[in-house]
């Protein structure tokens, strides 16, 4: 009997994966698998399960930098962002958002409020009092509503697409149908997912196989999740309230190609004081294909905020 009548389509890719090398791979290009998760891993007991962080980088110096992912990711959207900083002598977290990667799912779904506070536990655990907080499209609702509700415990936002949307768009994005996850036995529910992040990469600014790996994340972490509670969450979160609540300084970063671009001028016309920069021209994954620019930007934004905040 052939080996892929015994496995799975899923663990037949997974495998696959860890094991092979692209053709005419380059300058060390390879399928490294969780390699660059390596160190500063654990778990903190939280009201919502276990939740998975990573802690890296120097302890001693300025605040560190808590990094949230978008729906459906894992901390492994940040994981090269994370080495970066760290080696720019920055302390960096990442943490899987409770339902998502290795964390625990919540005992109930979770509103964007009930992820932020959930925070609070998680930084207790690892003796944190404040942070800078970046996130990325639900990573950035979570941010906001951390800031907002929590404020003594944050010193500055890096918000990377963010989702501030009408409560006509929330309506017609909560109507919308979830990603079809339904297992087929040709592995055509892999291949579908894995094309639809492919193009949707077509315009991010990196080789071809900087995007052939990212959409293979994508569809890893695709299929980690019980159930997708993170985007309930986020197209429910009225964000214009708590946005209204933000006094620390705040970066907007943007993707001219994302479908969030139309929002993220949207924050920053409501709230001029907010700083704006056009991180690419790409689309949703540019962040992890420029990991080194982003935690350029993001170290820079932190050595700023704590030389004001020295004053």
């Amino acid at each position: 009997m052939p080996i892929a009548r015994d496995i799975s389509a899923f663990a037949a890719l997974a495998l696959a994966l860890m094991l092979a090398t692209p053709a005419g791979a380059e300058n060390g290009d390879a399928w490294h698998g969780m390699r660059p998760l390596t160190g500063g891993k654990g778990y903190v007991a939280t009201p919502m399960g276990q939740v998975h962080y990573r802690d890296v980088g120097p302890r001693a110096g300025g605040i560190p930098i808590l990094l949230l992912h978008q729906t459906p990711w894992s901390m492994v959207e940040f994981a090269d962002i994370q080495n970066s900083l760290a080696a720019r002598g920055v302390r960096a977290i990442t943490v899987d958002t409770p339902g998502y990667g290795m964390s625990d799912a919540p005992p109930k779904a979770p509103s964007i409020a009930d992820l932020a506070d959930n925070l609070v536990p998680v930084l207790d655990g690892l003796g944190i009092r404040t942070v800078i907080v970046g996130g990325h499209h639900t990573g950035s609702s979570i941010a906001v509503a951390f800031a907002a509700r929590h404020p003594e415990r944050v010193t500055g936002l890096i918000l990377h697409g963010v989702p501030l949307y009408s409560a006509q768009e929330r309506a017609m994005l909560l109507a919308r149908p979830e990603t079809d996850r339904t297992l087929k036995m040709d592995g055509s529910h892999l291949s579908s997912y894995f094309r639809f992040v492919i193009a949707a990469a077509a315009d991010t600014p990196a080789d071809a196989f900087v995007n052939l790996r990212n959409a293979t994340w994508a569809v890893l972490t695709l299929y980690l999740p019980d159930q997708d509670i993170g985007h309930a969450a986020a197209f429910s979160y009225d964000m214009a309230p708590d946005l209204d609540r933000i006094h620390v300084p705040t970066l907007v970063l943007s993707d001219r190609g994302d479908s969030l671009n139309r929002t993220d001028r949207r924050v920053v016309e409501l709230h001029p004081k907010f700083k704006y920069l056009e991180f690419s021209k790409g689309r949703l994954l540019s962040l992890m294909s420029e990991p080194d620019r982003w935690a350029g930007i993001a170290a820079d934004f932190a050595a700023s905020t704590n030389t004001a905040r020295a004053r």
